[in-house]
């Protein structure tokens, strides 16, 4: 899909927001010592997780109810320059085993790159040609109108639901007039790269362990747009997508709690997405959902530790932003120690080659070194646990080459994605241009 929105950057203010917490953060090392810095924040998310094992070890199992009759189903995909995924797409919603009517609704968004010809030869799906690209959320809000289903399935143009995964969630969505939307389990789809593979546990552990927890505080946080399936009534009620909005599924989710509707999730629901295999398009992805987050928090801040949501407004909401502030908080203390590092190791080698000394001892680098991956492993050892649990509630079987993987994005994933957070931080600080393409 794509969507651009002008922004009106501020430069200046951007600038003096850097430097201020720079100052903060560097006075904070300099009173209190950079090991204090960089443990309260990492404490901080130790007792997080360590809170939400204790939820989900105390989880009710979750049930798929037998319905006695299915609803009609349509199935909405937007589509925009996808030639590559959409038919694979295709293909897989109709192997499904839905047990009722279903309908197939194509929304091909103004595409240039030959999608909406190949769309034109395929058979057994309804096909809505724009001529005017407007981005995703138009296109479905589009495809709802023309929908004779009473449920709608939104599904991603690269996103591959497996058979069952319409029949299961469904039997979850009907078991409860108040239910608005009923979220699956996105699996990536061939994680044939070790970028893709860690990702591959992020999402595990994100729609497995973690899913599971939110659904047991009744906080569910978002209606994920490779598979989401919606009660029509409730969707038209709510106005459908915000098609100004560069995460619509995010703020779907926030604006059916504000409507005081229930979301749900299932994990015998799977569907596959493709994921970023560059680091380039990780950028890019994870800019458009980290500014998208932080922009509905301005839109949505009514609900934050407002008791009228629950879990949601008390608990999940503002300590998912809490914890991404300690992801700012350790990106600017990481940058601090390179560069003091960097300092300290080129003073120390001139004056060894004044002194006509070994340039360089690397003794105390390698114990400091064993000693910060000694650190980092008592303090993600809770998620040792959660990726464990997540490749159970998956039906994945954890080999030996899952170990790689598994200890870089356990190690340095968080690290690395928070530099990530902190570029969308400034940049809605910035206000700078919404690109979503």
């Amino acid at each position: 899909m794509s969507l651009q929105i002008e922004g009106k950057p501020r430069p200046l203010f951007t600038i003096a927001a850097i430097l201020l917490i720079g100052l903060f953060i560097g006075i904070s090392i300099r009173s209190l010592g950079y090991f204090w810095v960089m443990l309260i924040p990492n404490l901080f998310l130790l007792a997080l997780t360590m809170t939400l094992l204790v939820v989900f070890l105390e989880k009710k199992e979750i049930k798929t109810p037998e319905l006695d009759k299915y609803p009609f189903l349509s199935v909405i995909i937007p589509a925009y320059n996808v030639k590559s995924s959409i038919e694979k797409c295709i293909t897989s919603v109709k192997a499904s085993d839905y047990p009722g009517e279903m309908e197939i609704i194509i929304v091909d968004d103004g595409s240039t790159d030959g999608t909406r010809e190949l769309l034109k030869e395929m058979d057994g799906v309804k096909l809505l040609l724009k001529e005017k690209n407007e981005g995703k959320a138009a296109s479905i809000n589009k495809g709802a109108k023309m929908a004779k289903g009473e449920v709608l399935a939104c599904v991603d143009s690269d996103s591959y639901p497996e058979p069952a995964a319409f029949r299961e969630a469904v039997a979850t969505l009907m078991k409860d007039d108040e239910v608005g939307a009923v979220t699956c389990f996105i699996r990536v789809e061939n994680p044939n790269s070790l970028l893709k593979k860690i990702q591959d546990i992020e999402y595990l552990t994100g729609f497995g362990f973690a899913q599971i927890t939110s659904r047991a505080m009744e906080a569910i946080f978002v209606t994920p747009g490779p598979t989401t399936i919606f009660r029509k009534s409730i969707f038209m009620d709510v106005g459908g997508f915000d098609e100004q909005n560069i995460t619509e599924d995010l703020e779907m989710a926030w604006r059916l709690r504000r409507h005081g509707y229930k979301l749900e999730y299932t994990p015998d629901a799977v569907s596959y997405t493709d994921v970023p295999g560059d680091i380039k398009s990780l950028f890019r992805q994870r800019m458009r959902w980290y500014r998208g987050k932080l922009y509905n928090l301005r839109k949505y801040s009514d609900m934050l530790f407002n008791p009228k949501y629950g879990y949601f407004g008390m608990f999940m909401f503002p300590l998912s932003f809490t914890a991404e502030f300690a992801g700012i908080v350790l990106s600017f203390s990481f940058l601090w120690l390179v560069l003091n590092q960097l300092s300290w190791t080129i003073q120390y080698m001139l004056s060894n080659l004044a002194l006509r000394a070994p340039l360089l001892d690397l003794s105390t680098m390698v114990v400091v070194g064993a000693s910060v991956i000694a650190m980092g492993l008592i303090l993600v050892s809770p998620w040792i646990i959660a990726v464990y649990f997540s490749h159970e509630i998956g039906k994945k079987k954890f080999t030996i080459g899952d170990i790689p993987p598994t200890l870089i994005f356990l190690l340095f994933y968080g690290t690395f994605i928070s530099f990530f957070y902190c570029i969308s931080f400034f940049k809605e600080v910035n206000r700078s241009d919404y690109r979503w393409k």
